[in-house]
C-alpha cells in the first residue's frame, strides 16, 4: 500500500503537468481571441470588438488588459468605440473606459477628437462617480465651455464631488457658474464654502459682485470669506465698499481689518496718481 506521503510526490509532476498544460490552453485562447478581433481592415471594427474583450465582463483578466492596451495603443483611432463602450458597459466599468479614452487620447500628436467631448459629456450625465471625476480632471486640462451645465449637475447628483466641480469651473471660467458657485458658499457644505468664494474670485466676471454683496454681510463667516477672497483682487472701484466696512464692522478680525487697510491705502494712491495724470492731460478736441 502506498504511503499518502509518497503518493502526493507522485502525483506532483502530473498536476504539474495538468497545470501547464491549462495555462498554455489559456495562453492560445487569449491570443486567438485577439487575433480574431483584427481580422478586419476596418479600424474601427477592430476597435468595437477589442472593446467587448476588454469590458464585457468575461473571466479572462488577461485578455481583458490586453484589449484594453492595444484599445489605447490605436491613439487617435480608437477614440470612437471606447466612447461608443460607455452606451453597453456596465456603469462600474465606466471609469475604467474613461481612463482608457484619457490614455488614447494623448497617443494623438496634436489636438483632440469630438469622441472625447462626447464621452466626457456622457460620463457625466451617466457615469459612475468615479467616471465623472476623471471627466472632470480632464476638462480642467481641456475646458469646454458647453459642459458647464452637465459639470454642476454632477454635483447635484453626488455632492461629494461638490470640491472636484468647483476645481473644474474654476478651469472654465465661466461666470454663468455664478449661481451655482454662490447657492454652495451660502447653503453648501462648511468645508467648500471657502472654497467657493475663492473660484467666485478668480472667474471674476459677474462673480465679483457677489463677493462686494458679502463683504457688507451680516453673518461674519460669510463675510470673512468674501473679503479675503476679493482681498487680491479689489480695485478702486471698491473703494467705497471697502470704507462702508470699516465702517459697519470696526470689530472683525484685526488682522483682516489691517489688510484691507493696507489695500484701501494703496488703491487710494492709485486713483490720486490717475486723477493727477488725468488732470495734466491736454483737453481733447471737439
Amino acid at each position: 500500500m502506498i504511503s499518502p506521503r509518497l503518493a502526493i510526490h507522485l502525483l506532483a509532476p502530473a498536476l504539474l503537468v495538468s497545470t501547464v498544460a491549462a495555462s498554455a490552453a489559456a495562453q492560445d485562447s487569449t491570443d486567438e481571441q485577439l487575433r480574431a478581433a483584427l481580422d478586419t481592415r476596418d479600424v474601427v471594427a477592430q476597435g468595437r470588438a477589442l472593446t467587448h474583450l476588454a469590458w464585457d465582463q468575461n473571466d479572462n483578466h488577461e485578455l481583458s488588459f490586453r484589449a484594453r492596451e492595444a484599445l489605447v495603443a490605436f491613439g487617435g483611432q480608437g477614440l470612437q468605440p471606447i466612447a461608443e463602450a460607455l452606451d453597453w458597459a456596465p456603469p462600474e466599468l465606466s471609469a475604467d473606459i474613461m481612463l482608457a479614452l484619457v490614455e488614447a487620447e494623448k497617443r494623438m500628436t496634436f489636438g483632440t477628437s469630438p469622441y472625447t467631448t462626447v464621452a466626457m459629456d456622457q460620463a457625466l450625465w451617466d457615469g459612475s462617480p468615479d467616471a465623472k471625476r476623471v471627466a472632470m480632471r480632464h476638462l480642467s486640462r481641456r475646458p469646454v465651455g458647453l459642459m458647464l451645465l452637465s459639470v454642476i449637475d454632477a454635483a447635484y447628483e453626488y455632492p461629494q464631488l461638490s470640491s472636484v466641480v468647483i476645481e473644474t469651473l474654476v478651469a472654465m471660467a465661466d461666470d454663468r457658474a455664478r449661481f451655482f458657485l454662490a447657492e454652495q458658499v451660502e447653503q453648501g457644505d462648511p468645508r467648500i464654502r471657502r472654497q467657493g468664494v475663492e473660484a467666485m474670485a478668480t472667474i471674476g466676471g459677474q462673480c465679483l459682485q457677489y463677493l462686494r454683496a458679502w463683504a457688507l454681510s451680516d453673518q461674519p463667516e460669510l463675510r470673512a470669506n468674501a473679503l479675503q477672497a476679493l482681498l487680491p483682487t479689489t480695485t478702486v472701484g471698491d473703494l467705497s465698499t471697502l470704507y462702508e466696512y470699516f465702517a459697519m464692522f470696526p470689530d472683525d478680525d484685526p488682522d483682516l481689518l489691517a489688510a484691507l487697510r493696507s489695500r484701501a491705502e494703496i488703491l487710494e494712491e492709485l486713483f490720486e496718481t490717475q486723477q493727477a495724470i488725468d488732470s495734466a492731460s491736454p483737453p481733447l478736441d471737439d
